[in-house]
């Protein structure tokens, strides 16, 4: 009984940390920007999972052109990690219509073919991105949270505020960004 009840609440948790539909894992599809190779331009049938900051946006007739900062994704939930070093850029095309000021400094995962690179500049620089041609996607929500920090909790040394409540500890809360 005891492995059984177990075994349901992992499969509950897990249940917790599921990527949006679309943007599933899977072995066949590249994760990483800075993996891509030159072979895999060629069939422009691989399918490709990357995810980061929207730098610009751009509407195009029946799209959507995204220069995205790309960041590596927590493998799970497919979220851009925020604290992590970037690996590159690419474009990603989205059909329909999102206004661009809405997109802009926002962030995002992608999932779809792998097509061509495209020549453009960065201030003086050349660089060739990556084309993603988006089938799914996700736009994250970068929200603030206030937490208090487990090694503050079992900090029984003296306050730094002096007054009412004196000689009770009471921690301060800590800021954090969070996607949703």
């Amino acid at each position: 009984m005891k492995k059984m009840t177990a075994l349901f609440s992992a499969l509950l948790l897990t249940g917790c940390i599921m990527p949006p539909k679309g943007l599933e894992r899977d072995d066949f599809t590249l994760q990483h920007l800075d993996k891509v190779q030159l072979e895999d331009y060629a069939c422009q049938c691989k399918q490709a999972r990357f995810g980061g900051k929207i730098l610009s946006a751009q509407a195009l007739a029946g799209k959507m052109r995204l220069e995205i900062l790309s960041l590596p994704l927590v493998s799970l939930s497919a979220k851009p990690q925020l604290s992590a070093q970037t690996n590159g850029r690419f474009i990603a095309y989205l059909d329909g219509f999102i206004d661009p000021e809405v997109l802009k400094d926002q962030y995002i995962t992608v999932k779809g073919t792998l097509k061509k690179q495209e020549k453009g500049k960065i201030d003086q620089v050349d660089y060739s991105y990556p084309v993603v041609n988006a089938e799914y996607y996700k736009q994250w929500q970068l929200v603030q949270e206030y937490y208090y920090d487990p090694d503050e909790m079992a900090d029984w040394r003296e306050s730094r505020r002096r007054g009412w409540g004196y000689p009770f500890w009471q921690p301060e809360p800590r800021l954090r960004y969070v996607l949703y």
